[in-house]
Parts: structure tokens; C-alpha cells; sequence
């Protein structure tokens, strides 16, 4: 008998561990997440608990974030090998072994910052009906468009409760990039460049299309820069590519779904979806190879 059998696993286990599939996340962010579950939990210490019995079932690992948080660095969580055949069957093909080893510590703000969006945009959709569905973990969804080549931190599609869909990639932003090159190396302009040929694919009404959702962790005058840079490198300016927000702010939003704090590179503030409109069928999700569509893609 293997250890996962010597566990019962439940609705809320497939939760969890579906949870982890997504992204690394802490204790405190999967209790803010599980308001999203069928049963959520009430108090951490349950959700501790059975984070060991998970982890004694050699289902997830875990392993210490090198950030101080009041005096101690908080513990993050992943699937191990068994964890994920847990989710996809015996027989699925395997994530590169980076997938269940430590995060490698020059990462870990990234990492922490990127979960922190993640677990913001499902609960505050969640309480309102919006789910997001068709989620791409980080560096497993590829796109290319004219010689340039971007794997987004994350991508998903936001479903609304009226039947309205909406794509989105995720670029999470901790200032270690030059924002500006003239040498073909990377940085935020290359990005922003790719991101834009990208979408001249695509026309205005194609489901395919996105937007570009760039999260800063230092300042907003970065933010700033990374906008009115956005603005001179789109081929068309009409055209929504590209919004903003420094993390703080984010987090620091009760309902980003209905308070205008993005910003896109006219300087307009815009809500995280649409406040109305008409129901629509379902968008298609990014217009990529299926393989890269899968949330657990290999790379």
C-alpha cells in the first residue's frame, strides 16, 4: 500500500492539492484561497493539520520562503511526484523535475508575490460569482510572434457569472529587469514589444485576445515607466494591450472587479474585467499549441 492510500482523501484534499498544481503557496494563502472551496476553512490550525497528513502521505512538500515575516520566514508548499499522479492518474506524463524541487532562493519574492495575485483575483471573483478557469502555471505557456519568444508568469481566462470571458497573461514585475535596452537582451521594453506583435494577430473581436496584466512589487513611479513605455511601443494606441498596478494596491483592493484600480497606457483607470455587458459564449483561450494550454504543461 502506497503512503497516499493510508490517507482518505477527500473533495477538499483534491482542492488543495489542485490549488498547489497552480502555484507554491503558503499556509496563510491557502486558507485565504479556501474561501473559494465547496467546505472552506474556518481556522488555520485545521488546515495545518491536514497539510500533514497530506505531507506524511508524501502527497506535498515543503520547504522555508528565505523572506522574514515577523521574525520568522513562511513555509511554502508543492505537489510531489505521488501528489500530482494523485490529480492526473498514474499514467500522466511527469512536469521536469524543477516542478517538484525547492524554489531556487534568488525566486522567492517572485514566487510569494505572484501567489498573492493569484489567491486576490480568485477570491474576490469567487464572491461575486467569476470563476478563473484555464489556468497556465508559470514559463509553460509559449508564444511567438515575429522572432520573439515570452513565457508569461502566469495566464488564465476570468469566466463571469453573466457568461462573459476574458483572457488574461500576468507579468509580475520586482524591478531586477532594465525597463529600457537598445542591445536585444531582455527586458520590459523586448516584452512589451512581443506581447504587442503578438496581438496584431489577432482582430478587435477575436475571443482569442488578451490582455497583459503587469504587476510591480517596488514602485509606482516603475510602474509608471513601464506604461508610458507600453504607450510608445504600441503599433496601435486604440488598442487595449497592456494595464498595471503596483502589488500593494492591488491586494490593498476589496474588489478589483468593480473598483477601477488598474491602469492601461493612456491612463485610464479600468477594472479588472468589464463592469457589464451583454452575455457571450465562452472566449477560446490563447491561440497557442493545445500542449501549452494545459495548467500542467511541461517545460
Amino acid at each position: 500500500m502506497t503512503k497516499r492510500l493510508q490517507t482518505k482523501i477527500g473533495r477538499r484534499d483534491i482542492e488543495l492539492l489542485t490549488a498547489l498544481d497552480r502555484c507554491p503557496l503558503t499556509t496563510s494563502q491557502l486558507r485565504q484561497l479556501s474561501e473559494s472551496f465547496a467546505q472552506p476553512f474556518a481556522e488555520e490550525g485545521n488546515l495545518r493539520r491536514r497539510l500533514r497528513a497530506l505531507k506524511q502521505s508524501d502527497l506535498i512538500r515543503s520547504w522555508s520562503y528565505a523572506m522574514a515575516n515577523d521574525g520568522r520566514s513562511p513555509h511554502y508548499h508543492k505537489l510531489t511526484r505521488e501528489g500530482y499522479r494523485l490529480l492526473y492518474g498514474d499514467d500522466v506524463h511527469l512536469p521536469r523535475r524543477r516542478y517538484f524541487e525547492a524554489i531556487s532562493p534568488g525566486h522567492h519574492h517572485h514566487t510569494n508575490c505572484l501567489a498573492d495575485v493569484l489567491v486576490h483575483t480568485i477570491i474576490t471573483g469567487h464572491r461575486q460569482g467569476i470563476e478563473l478557469r484555464h489556468y497556465a502555471r508559470e514559463n509553460t505557456l509559449k508564444l511567438e510572434a515575429d522572432g520573439y519568444v515570452l513565457y508569461p508568469d502566469a495566464a488564465f481566462q476570468l469566466l463571469s457569472a453573466d457568461g462573459r470571458s476574458f483572457n488574461f497573461v500576468v507579468e509580475v514585475d520586482n524591478g531586477t529587469e532594465r525597463v529600457r535596452s537598445k542591445q536585444d537582451v531582455e527586458s520590459i521594453e523586448r516584452k512589451l514589444r512581443g506581447y504587442d506583435r503578438h496581438q496584431s494577430q489577432f482582430d478587435a473581436l477575436d475571443p482569442a485576445r488578451y490582455i497583459v496584466l503587469f504587476v510591480t512589487t517596488r514602485s509606482q513611479a516603475r510602474l509608471q515607466h513601464i506604461l508610458d513605455l507600453a504607450a510608445m511601443v504600441q503599433s496601435n494606441p486604440q488598442r487595449t494591450v497592456f494595464v498595471g498596478v503596483n502589488l500593494t494596491t492591488y491586494l490593498g483592493c476589496e474588489n478589483p472587479y468593480r473598483e477601477a484600480v488598474l491602469t492601461d497606457h493612456r491612463g485610464l483607470k479600468r477594472t479588472l474585467i468589464p463592469l457589464s455587458g451583454k452575455p457571450s459564449p465562452p472566449q477560446e483561450t490563447l491561440k497557442t499549441s493545445p500542449a501549452t494550454l494545459r495548467h500542467h504543461a511541461t517545460v
